[in-house]
């Protein structure tokens, strides 16, 4: 099989093609012109074909020869700042041009579009209770990085319904490289005290007191709170798992028309993994009720468990051990993400 993986030379893009080589796998990557990272990619064993996903003769003619597409190429918040014209031209014209090529396509097999849960509104003051499902929350994003996959969405079931594409969507969870997880700020202290320490409200003002008292340097935990003390709950997606996803879902016919939540075995519960990686990097944590919209969530997977066997590999505890281990030692089992 001849695999066609838009945005390639990101972290996720790269380390998905790495696998699929590995595994025996033809794969072609469309890379912008001039991509400082297609060398390296080219080095795992792809084949590049530089193009803009903009443009649909680029498009159609990185498609050709390939039995499947994974489209992983976007505008993502992270990789900016963009435009909202920038937004529109590689997320949303990218995916009507990818789905295009992939219609007139007489070969292609699957196409599996990445999207993201930043196109659900996942911060209600209360938090969210029962697990997320697919079709639990509607897409509501009005960023344009959110909104715009909301029209790749939108998209997808267009092809689906009228084209009888053989297409699925993925929604990435907050995704993490392999040893990533103690990068996250929102485990941290200090990322509260600098975002509350010139704030004239009486609740963030008294949260920063604490924090400032309790705060002895780097690293110091935060066991974060609502302020009626229930612990935040997130979940998040590592690399790996959505490598074994890809893996598992290609070429499956019923996964056909659907979208998937794609997130870790189970979600950060800041009670139970803040005391732990304390305790592995011998730091100290402090437990604080923050006056803000809290973060509290998890999602059910049941939908890719049950169509495509979608089984995480990984606990939140083996990614922080191996995380620690390779931050003090250099070495460990963690595959490169940063290309």
């Amino acid at each position: 099989m001849r695999i066609l993986i838009t945005g390639i030379t990101g972290r996720v893009g790269a380390n998905v093609a790495k696998h699929f080589v590995d595994n025996g796998y033809e794969v072609i990557g469309l890379v912008w012109p001039g991509d400082r990272q297609s060398e390296k990619v080219a080095q795992i064993g792809a084949d590049i074909v530089e193009g803009d996903l903009a443009t649909f003769e680029d498009v159609a003619k990185a498609t050709k020869g390939a039995d499947a597409i994974f489209h992983l190429g976007a505008a993502f918040q992270a990789g900016g700042p963009f435009t909202s014209e920038q937004y529109f031209d590689i997320n949303v014209k990218g995916t009507f041009n990818v789905l295009e090529a992939a219609s007139a396509s007489d070969r292609i097999e699957h196409v599996i579009v990445t999207s993201t849960d930043a196109t659900m509104d996942k911060y209600p003051s209360a938090g969210i209770v029962e697990p997320i499902r697919e079709d639990s929350l509607p897409l509501v994003s009005t960023a344009w990085y959110g909104y715009s996959k909301v029209l790749t969405e939108h998209l997808v079931d267009r092809y689906v319904r009228a084209e009888s594409l053989p297409a699925t969507v993925f929604r990435f969870a907050n995704a993490w490289g392999a040893g990533e997880v103690l990068d996250y700020a929102q485990f941290y202290l200090k990322t509260y005290m600098d975002q509350f320490e010139d704030s004239r409200d009486e609740e963030l003002r008294a949260a920063y007191d604490v924090m400032s008292n309790a705060y002895d340097g780097e690293p110091h935990l935060i066991l974060a709170a609502d302020r009626n003390g229930r612990p935040w709950k997130k979940h998040f997606v590592e690399v790996r798992d959505i490598i074994h996803a890809y893996e598992n879902a290609v070429g499956v016919p019923t996964t056909f028309g659907k979208t998937y939540q794609l997130a870790s075995s189970e979600p950060f519960r800041w009670e139970v993994m803040i005391p732990y990686i304390a305790e592995k990097l011998n730091a100290p944590y402090t437990a604080v009720n923050l006056p803000i919209t809290p973060t509290y969530y998890e999602y059910d997977l049941s939908a890719a468990k049950r169509d495509f066997n979608y089984d995480p590999p990984l606990s939140l505890f083996d990614m922080i051990d191996e995380a620690i281990s390779h931050r003090q030692t250099g070495r460990g089992s963690i595959i490169p993400t940063k290309f």
